[in-house]
């Protein structure tokens, strides 16, 4: 019986342990928040759909404990949660550490748009906590698609084959092919954005080392305003209110008597 008392203690007092810790170990809801908490992302503001990018992001600043005010890294502890507006998977979504106040987080939207990632950037002092939220802008869009095959034409192992994709002569991707054998082929697929270009014709090109692989232009057409189509449709209504206006005066003339 007394064995039973001391195991039933020792469980009862393992499970406070584990509740301090759980509790003490997430943000509580009760934080304050600081606006001189200033989390510092890195990372694109543009990029495709279904494709993986990473964010450092650093907690810097400060914030009040007390009558103190401590810089974010001398802080105990800290957090970051993330969220996007749009459909994404965040790798990790929420990140706890004791010893550094940089994280990584991972990143793949799932739609075209503009959206917004969302840090919630935490930090804990002798047992408070204050937090602040940076908004970081993206914009993500579907891909062009250029895929070529490539092929080893000599009769010698090539160990390395950078191949690089231009648009108006410039670089705008590269890809490393290796071991590549003697006649050997491979399959390569560079995806790419209209963004920022002109309207008119541009040229696409992609080339290893030493060759021309394939080239050709493609056309942007020049956007109309939505300011003009509202003009033209505005302009279409007015003739066609004046036309009526016009039409029933002319039958109320040709109704008066003689």
């Amino acid at each position: 019986m007394m064995e039973l008392k001391k195991l039933g203690l020792l469980v009862g007092i393992l499970l406070l342990f584990s509740i301090f810790f759980i509790v003490t170990a997430q943000p509580s809801e009760a934080a304050v928040e600081d606006t001189r908490i200033d989390p510092s992302i890195d990372g694109p503001e543009e990029f495709f759909v279904n494709k993986t990018v990473s964010y450092e992001v650093e907690i810097r600043g400060a914030f009040r404990v007390g009558d103190r005010t401590i810089r974010t890294n001398q802080a105990d502890n800290w957090t970051l949660r993330t969220e996007s507006t749009l459909e994404a998977t965040i790798d990790p979504d929420e990140s706890d550490s004791s010893s550094s106040n940089i994280f990584t987080v991972n990143v793949t939207v799932h739609e075209e748009g503009e959206g917004t990632l969302n840090f919630r950037a935490y930090c804990r002092k002798d047992g408070e906590v204050a937090f602040n939220e940076k908004q970081f802008q993206i914009s993500v869009e579907k891909p062009e698609r250029t895929s070529v095959t490539i092929e080893n034409p000599t009769d010698a192992h090539i160990e390395e084959l950078e191949v690089a994709l231009y648009i108006n002569g410039e670089l705008k991707d590269t890809q490393t092919l290796r071991d590549l054998e003697p006649g050997e082929e491979r399959r390569v697929t560079f995806e790419w954005s209209k963004r920022g270009l002109d309207s008119g014709e541009h040229t696409l090109e992609v080339r290893t080392e030493d060759r021309l692989v394939m080239s050709r232009t493609f056309q942007i057409e020049e956007e109309t305003s939505s300011w003009i189509y509202a003009g033209v449709i505005l302009a279409v209504i007015a003739a066609s209110v004046l036309i009526f206006i016009w039409y029933k005066n002319r039958r109320r003339r040709q109704r008066r008597p003689w």
